[in-house]
């Protein structure tokens, strides 16, 4: 069951929190992010993958929200969009660590609050999928900075969440669904546009193990046109030679790294969706065919402590459909008692 719209909820007595990847800058789906988020009706919402802070600043003006925006050191920048009072923030932008940002903000909890103030720390860690392992060493050295900033004194209670680009201990994933998914496109063409690194050879193109002149042409969203990851073209009639079912999930699922998030529970923090959840498959990406959970909100253990409940939001209904448009992530949103420290 999702959270549920800001309307049920008691003003001043719980916080929500939210971590949303809008995907390469929002596009034209803005109409549909803002309709997720206002559905949602969160106090924080952290931004992944914000280009232009514009239209992000009318979305948070509309509803109600203080936009605090940090620019990247490269690209895909971050923003945290707040309803409660922001004593402090700062943007961290350190190239020798990642590529991107991350944002540290100091929040005001309400009059009666069991904590007076917390902080947010957003990541949106390398994602590097073409580079197998490579790219877990890069996410393992950014969750480092964010942890030893959050360490800072006066330490208080926090949450560290965003996208990680990266599974957590035990998570399975649907990778056959989605290779299936991948290699119907290849085959009706549509992945000569949108899904491979490099030009495919026209003599390779035009034979029919390469694309099946009889193959349905299937729809395709900009969601899906933007957020499909880019192999080099050779690996998309590979994906055909691999065989569906569980078992291939389960292997490839081994293969991927988990180094990153794991490193998040060593050092003491509390995967929120886990603690409500232990066994749900929960996939946050991608909202056309979900597959996987790459999306965290992870809370020091004396924030969950207070922890009500932690959903992958939107995944049904008429919300859902709003959903799959917006983004190719789901938003994470989860909630917090404010009035007493048992719950």
């Amino acid at each position: 069951m999702g959270p549920t719209p800001e309307g049920e909820r008691s003003p001043g007595t719980t916080l929500r929190v939210v971590t949303y990847n809008i995907l390469a800058g929002g596009g034209e789906r803005w109409s549909a992010i803002s309709e997720v988020l206002a559905t949602i009706g969160a106090d924080v919402v952290a931004v992944q993958e914000v280009e232009d802070p514009a239209p992000l600043s009318a979305v948070a003006s509309e509803l109600g929200y203080q936009l605090l925006f940090g620019e990247a050191p490269k690209f895909r920048h971050q923003a945290v969009l707040s309803r409660l009072p922001v004593l402090a923030w700062q943007n961290h932008q350190d190239p020798a660590a990642w590529p991107r940002n991350s944002l540290e903000v100091e929040l005001e909890l309400p009059s009666g609050a069991v904590f007076p103030r917390i902080r947010v720390h957003t990541v949106h860690l390398t994602a590097a999928f073409q580079r197998r392992g490579r790219g877990e060493p890069d996410r393992l050295r950014e969750l480092v900075a964010v942890r030893s900033r959050a360490d800072h004194e006066p330490r208080l209670p926090h949450l560290v969440l965003g996208d990680f680009n990266s599974l957590a201990p035990g998570d399975g994933i649907r990778a056959t669904d989605f290779l299936g998914q991948l290699s119907q496109w290849r085959r009706s063409g549509v992945l000569e546009e949108v899904g491979a690194i490099g030009r495919v050879p026209s003599g390779l193109a035009s034979m029919r193990w390469w694309r099946d002149p009889q193959a349905e042409v299937s729809e395709i969203s900009e969601v899906a046109r933007a957020g499909i990851p880019r192999l080099p073209w050779l690996v998309h009639p590979l994906i055909e030679l691999v065989p569906r079912g569980e078992t291939t999930d389960a292997v490839v699922g081994a293969l991927l790294p988990r180094a990153a998030v794991r490193s998040m529970g060593d050092a003491g923090y509390v995967d929120c969706l886990r603690r409500t959840h232990p066994r749900a498959d929960s996939f946050t990406c991608p909202t056309y065919l979900p597959a996987v959970r790459i999306d965290y909100v992870f809370a020091t253990p004396d924030l969950a402590a207070q922890l009500v409940s932690c959903e992958v939001a939107a995944r049904t209904g008429t919300l859902g459909e709003v959903a799959r448009r917006a983004s190719d992530h789901f938003p994470v949103v989860a909630d917090f008692k404010l009035t007493c420290k048992q719950l």
